[in-house]
């Protein structure tokens, strides 16, 4: 996350795009409790994936509990492929 702020900060017309909208994700994931669809990748856990529309990433999600979310990875919609997960 960091490394893709930093780029982000250094090329974009809206420096805090990124993380405004990550922030905007995250807000909406606490108040809904939706991490999006099931990503279709073969792996060893259940993976959800959701749009950043703006900045153009991928947000692969995880639910470990009923209270706990983690972000497995942040990925380019632009790369042809998925991240190894």
């Amino acid at each position: 996350m960091q490394r893709i702020d930093l780029s982000w900060r250094a090329r974009a017309s809206s420096p805090d795009a990124f993380l405004d909208e990550l922030e905007k994700l995250v807000e909406w994931i606490e108040s809904t409790g939706v991490i999006g669809p099931v990503y279709g990748a073969k792996a060893k856990r259940r993976v959800h994936r959701l749009l950043l529309e703006k900045s153009g990433y991928h947000l692969y999600l995880a639910r470990k509990s009923e209270d706990l979310i983690v972000v497995v990875s942040i990925w380019s919609a632009r790369r042809r492929r998925g991240p190894t997960l």
